[in-house]
């Protein structure tokens, strides 16, 4: 999601006050941040007669998702996904312009019901959904009151119970302050990757990784060149592994509009490779953003004029001899 931010410089009394306040909001730091390996095993989907509400699979050219169920008139973005494939979850804006998640649900008999609005939201604005490779835990972005940190959107967390989510819940400072925090997206490791706008970057808006630390998510470490750069970046997705990242950028030369998406390797001494262009296919002249990548990994989605896009990933990455 692409925000317009104010820059964060914390007060120094910010850190011992919030530590005295956490004594007393317990709820804010009950949880895990582990990644997991185990999406191994929840990756193995059975039989699916109708994949992807039914839509024809796309080829080599993006397309637009799901139109007129997913990708309506409204503004549609994000995309994330269950294991199984069958919970599809997306940000729209609604018409008092705050946008809410969206889901739509495979029946056991196959057909799909209808998007509706996620239980979880509908209240405050929120978006950018994404789900663990295992589906034991989706991240989000919200303005809800209660633990955050002030008006700004802060990452909010639930786990997978049976049937449904837990309750959300706010890991708190350090990820979260009183400015934006926004598009989440979690490694293997159980760091937590996210843009913000704080000073001592590269430029206005960055990308920044949380490691986990004792069970709980650590203070902001900049992702620095070739990700931030003096230009905006924002919007990144990390593989399972860590090998690959992918992100959003307004302003570089090689882009071919307002916002480009671009993905980097990571090298065999842990840096990041070059960042490198994901072409005139996905890249438009306007704004593409809000990266996903289906369960199986077959499938790339992207938001783009205000739908959500997918598109073959089988060649599409082979940027470095071999696809993701």
């Amino acid at each position: 999601m692409t925000l317009k931010q104010e820059k964060f410089r914390m007060p120094r009394f910010v850190p011992e006050l919030l530590s005295v306040l956490l004594i007393f909001v317990p709820l804010v730091t009950a949880y895990s941040c582990g990644g997991g390996d185990s999406g191994r095993e929840s990756n193995k989907k059975g039989g699916n007669d109708n994949p992807w509400l039914g839509q024809k699979p796309p080829g080599a050219d993006p397309v637009v998702f799901a139109a007129g169920v997913v990708s309506t008139e409204k503004i549609e973005l994000n995309a994330a996904f269950t294991p199984d494939g069958k919970e599809i979850y997306f940000s729209r804006r609604g018409g008092d312009k705050k946008f809410r998640i969206m889901i739509v649900r495979q029946n056991d008999d196959g057909s799909w019901n209808a998007p509706g609005v996620a239980p979880f939201s509908g209240t405050c604005s929120e978006a950018d959904p994404f789900i663990t490779r295992d589906g034991r835990m989706m991240f989000f972005i919200s303005r809800r009151p209660g633990e955050g940190l002030g008006r700004p959107h802060d990452i909010w967390m639930m786990d997978r119970m049976d049937g449904g989510w837990s309750e959300p819940r706010n890991p708190g400072y350090p990820l979260n302050t009183p400015t934006d925090e926004i598009f989440p997206s979690m490694s293997g490791d159980g760091s937590i990757y996210y843009a913000a706008e704080y000073y001592g970057g590269c430029g206005g808006r960055d990308v920044y990784k949380s490691t986990c630390q004792n069970g709980r998510f650590g203070g902001a470490e900049l992702v620095g060149p070739p990700v931030s750069s003096e230009f905006d970046e924002g919007d990144p997705l990390i593989a399972h592994d860590g090998s690959w990242l992918i992100f959003v950028s307004s302003g570089r030369p090689d882009g071919f509009g307002s916002g480009d998406l671009y993905v980097v390797f990571r090298n065999e001494n842990g840096s990041w490779s070059e960042a490198r262009n994901l072409g005139e296919k996905i890249n438009s002249k306007g704004y593409d953003y809000g990266p996903a990548i289906s369960p199986d990994g077959r499938y790339f989605f992207f938001t783009r004029n205000n739908d959500i896009y997918w598109v073959d990933s089988k060649n599409l990455f082979d940027l470095k001899g071999g696809t993701l």
